[in-house]
């Protein structure tokens, strides 16, 4: 199926790359539909664009990436509605909020996507637990100064630019 959108343009959008997210998100309750998709943002970012609202579209990343020891504890009645057989079938998901100052951009580890990966249903779950914000930092290790940090961005460059080398 074609999905236009507005920060993409048209996208071909096959059934089986379609996740349903039961409840949709907060603020977004009408919005069940959406694929994860990356483009120039690279990995381990990934674009989720909502396929009933054009303009709704989410950077997400994988949380172990920031924080390796992130975990909570649900009740299965709460995950029911993802029929997963196994935990192992679920993927973790923060949506990041950006900012003009790369230090300033955050991840919401109060409200993870939850996704079983064999029936691509989700679902966004609010965590009742302070250890977690709606903004924790993304970088976290961070250059003192201005002239470390730039250094440290050419240098990721350099890396980014040699695996696109061999990747391509």
């Amino acid at each position: 199926m074609k999905v236009e959108t507005t920060r993409f343009g048209s996208l071909d959008v096959q059934e089986d790359q379609v996740i349903t997210l039961v409840e949709g998100l907060l603020g977004f309750s009408e919005c069940t539909r959406f694929m994860l998709f990356s483009d120039e943002i690279g990995e381990p970012f990934q674009w989720m664009q909502s396929l009933d609202m054009a303009p709704l579209a989410f950077v997400v990343v994988d949380p172990a990436l920031i924080l390796p020891n992130y975990r909570f504890s649900l009740h299965k009645e709460k995950i029911k509605g993802l029929d997963a057989e196994r935990v192992e079938d679920l993927q973790v998901y923060v949506i990041v909020t950006m900012a003009a100052n790369i230090l300033d951009i955050t991840v919401n580890l109060q409200g993870p996507v939850v996704v079983n990966q064999t029936n691509l249903v989700g679902m966004q779950i609010v965590l009742n637990d302070p250890a977690f914000s709606t903004r924790h930092p993304l970088f976290t290790d961070h250059p003192d100064d201005e002239e470390q940090l730039q250094e440290q961005i050419k240098q990721e460059n350099k890396v980014a630019s040699m695996r696109v080398a061999a990747a391509g």
